[in-house]
């Protein structure tokens, strides 16, 4: 059924789209060393907004349930000259909540370049604001890619081909990514099972595998989800989301500090309330924003696909 619809969004926009599920990797790791800085396998991640246009019950970035918040440019710059010095990333990723929300995306844009962070910056968007977007931003991407889902697939539908020829025209990649099912990610309840912790973390991939790492407001995650689940919990359960990264610094053991902590096998605190990527399949779905945490109010155990997560 997945493979139909993807087929589908292909032959009628006439772009590769990219598979619902990642293949099989022959590496369980998250980072190498790559002319002495480490470098991600694929990209890291800015968070532009924290907040959406839409709300999507299985957002992996909780953008329903978070407050409205802008990345400030110049904070990001600050960020990202300091840990270019030991990090350096092919990709860098241009994410929400959605983008194309914040008020000064050319300038953010601007300080992911002059910090020489990476080789190439890929904007993801649900592209319902797209048409908005000026061409001073077209510009400086190398790569857009629209989350696809069945709820946008229609406007998507109608704007496309002239999303297709500024493409082409200012040299960006379009890249379809279409999701009809989404994981579970959230328990708002958790777990107090720390051997089940241990075992949803040793087998997600965003975290140990895909190197899904984030730079946020002056520290650095292995995974940006850790970010804002404090935000959705009840308050006696609230933590600051700090305590699960690493603050970037100029120290001369910062790079060795980087490393212990993309290799460690110790949980998060943010894992007793994270389904890694071992939650249940279950079809996409709008909700209303105010609802979004009460989709979310139920315990680990009852939202782990266990055959997934039995698989390594």
């Amino acid at each position: 059924m997945r493979s139909n619809f993807r087929d589908k969004l292909s032959t009628l926009f006439g772009i590769t789209a990219r598979p619902f599920e990642d293949k099989a990797e022959d590496r369980w790791c998250c980072f190498s060393i790559a002319d002495g800085k480490i470098a991600p396998p694929y990209s890291c991640e800015i968070n532009a907004v924290d907040h959406c246009n839409i709300a999507c019950r299985d957002c992996n970035h909780a953008s329903p349930g978070v407050a409205k918040a802008i990345s400030n440019p110049a904070i990001v710059l600050s960020d990202l000259l300091l840990l270019s010095k030991n990090y350096k990333s092919y990709v860098l990723k241009i994410v929400g909540g959605e983008p194309l929300l914040h008020p000064d995306l050319l300038a953010l844009l601007h300080a992911v370049k002059k910090s020489n962070i990476c080789e190439y910056i890929a904007l993801v968007t649900n592209g319902t604001l797209l048409q908005q977007m000026p061409d001073e931003i077209w510009a400086e991407l190398d790569e857009l890619e629209l989350s696809i889902y069945p709820e946008n697939r229609t406007k998507l539908e109608r704007n496309l081909t002239d999303i297709q020829q500024k493409a082409a025209r200012h040299g960006v990649r379009l890249v379809l990514s279409p999701y009809r099912d989404f994981r579970i990610t959230f328990s708002t309840i958790g777990t107090a099972d720390t051997a089940l912790t241990r075992l949803i973390f040793r087998n997600c991939k965003l975290a140990n595998l895909w190197g899904c790492q984030s730079i946020h407001n002056g520290y650095f995650f292995k995974c940006p989800k850790c970010i804002y689940i404090p935000q959705i919990l009840d308050d006696p359960h609230k933590y600051d989301y700090r305590l699960d990264g690493l603050k970037i610094s100029d120290s001369p053991e910062f790079l060795s500090e980087l490393m212990t902590y993309l290799s460690t096998q110790e949980p998060l605190k943010a894992c007793r309330y994270c389904l890694g990527s071992s939650g249940k399949l279950r079809p996409h779905k709008l909700v209303k924003a105010s609802e979004w945490k009460y989709t979310h109010a139920r315990p680990i155990e009852e939202l782990v696909d266990y055959k997934k997560l039995s698989r390594k």
